[in-house]
């Protein structure tokens, strides 16, 4: 995975839009389902708890496959490519104590990983508006690149694959 330059604000607007569609869509199909399942199958007595339980997963089903159906759509494009580059900043993080452990000895993959996890994470966070780690972040990647320079190892993030992450 590459990073790519994202325009914020149409991303932001665009997302936006998205959570919006989801969450009355989400409304509206969890309410129509839940009231056609209980008109079919309540017998008048009792809870409906279970009914209406039904018409909120139908309703989660509906939406999720939706999305995942325009995920290829040219305007899914800014929020595909965050949700796929969260997804893969969360596989880091998972491994990220075995990571660390191979920068400290100046493993070249190990090094790859992270540098490329830090700068995923600015630009999610940039996106997202989120500036309370920033400061640290900006520390620790500082840090790195000194380790990269004084181990005398050329890392270019671009290069970054999945299968790096196989070996811890």
């Amino acid at each position: 995975m590459q990073l790519k330059k994202i325009d914020k604000d149409l991303y932001r607007q665009r997302l936006n839009r998205v959570m919006l569609l989801s969450i009355l869509a989400l409304v509206v199909i969890s309410l129509a389902s839940s009231t056609l399942l209980i008109a079919l199958f309540a017998d008048g007595a009792g809870s409906n708890f279970w009914l209406n339980f039904s018409g909120v997963v139908i309703g989660c089903v509906v939406v999720g496959f939706t999305l995942k159906h325009f995920k290829q759509h040219p305007f899914f494009y800014e929020i595909a490519y965050i949700w796929d580059l969260k997804h893969e900043l969360n596989l880091i993080q998972r491994k990220l104590s075995a990571i660390e452990a191979a920068v400290a000895d100046n493993d070249a993959d190990a090094i790859l990983i992270l540098l490329f996890s830090y700068q995923a994470s600015l630009l999610v966070w940039q996106l997202d508006d989120n500036t309370l780690m920033q400061s640290e972040l900006a520390i620790a990647q500082n840090a790195l690149q000194q380790k990269i320079a004084a181990a005398g190892l050329t890392v270019d993030v671009n290069t970054y694959r999945r299968e790096l992450l196989s070996r811890f």
